[in-house]
């Protein structure tokens, strides 16, 4: 029993991987089978962006080719083209990071931000959103008031203590935490008809394999148990045995019973 635990275990592990490979190729084609969706999550329309931020939402299609950020200054004047934030991205993403923006290179002002996502027959879906950029705007320093001094005259009174001005503080702008550069997520693209692993012929071909595997595993095992019994000399001792507590009792009542 303790001989045939051993093949029992590598066909089983054999089984359990084959079986995450069909799941692997399964889970990698589900984002395919969506609509074509181009959304930019964050940021938000009218949000006010400070340094270097991420740039979140969701570029897929059935048909995805590949998608791209673009942004432009707001009024849009006549002759201004989009400005690629980064290279054209062919992976799709899903609810996570398209991009890393870094503002500080731009002027303070009002900038549209558009995604764009291309698909392979040339069309186009679009998500715009309207931000503003405030990274060089000085902070204004309060004017504080001369505080006028009297002099008293004889006969009048000594004026009180002279009122504390009040100076204006401007509000604190709470900095946004700066992101840890990094790349989209990367989406496996849809493998090729011809070299999907779910088709029939390569599972029956896999089932065939792993069946060869297993048969030649259990021959070798059985032939390494016959060459190490022989050597013992158990081979011998064990026919010896057989003969003289099984087949010689057996035939002795068979021949009492015709008797």
């Amino acid at each position: 029993m303790r001989r045939c635990g051993w093949p029992l275990a590598i066909g089983a592990m054999m089984l359990l991987g084959a079986t995450g490979a069909v799941q692997a190729a399964y889970a990698g084609s589900s984002l395919q089978d969506e609509g074509g969706v181009a959304v930019i999550a964050e940021p938000q329309d009218g949000d006010v962006l400070i340094g270097t931020v991420l740039i979140y939402g969701t570029a897929a299609d059935a048909n995805f080719r590949y998608y791209v950020l673009e942004y432009i200054p707001d009024p849009v004047l006549s002759g201004m083209d989009w400005v690629p934030l980064q290279p054209p991205v062919a992976q799709q993403v899903s609810d996570g990071v398209l991009a890393l923006w870094d503002t500080t290179t731009l002027p303070d002002g009002h900038y549209r931000l558009r995604l764009r996502v291309v698909r392979g027959d040339g069309s186009a879906i679009d998500d715009e959103v309207l931000v503003q950029i405030v990274n060089a705007t000085p902070t204004p320093t309060p004017t504080v008031r001369p505080t006028a001094t009297l002099t008293p005259t004889p006969g009048t009174p000594t004026p009180g203590p002279s009122p504390t001005p009040l100076i204006w503080q401007p509000p604190t702008r709470t900095p946004r935490p700066t992101a840890t550069p990094g790349g989209p997520t990367p989406t496996p693209l849809p493998l090729p008809e011809a070299d999907s692993p779910l088709r029939p012929e390569r599972l029956r071909q896999a089932a065939l394999d792993g069946v060869k595997m297993a048969l030649g595993v259990f021959a070798a095992l059985g032939i390494y148990s016959l060459l190490r019994a022989a050597w013992r000399g158990e081979l011998r001792s064990g026919w010896r045995r057989l003969r003289r507590e099984v087949i010689h009792p057996l035939v002795s009542s068979m021949r009492r019973g015709r008797r």
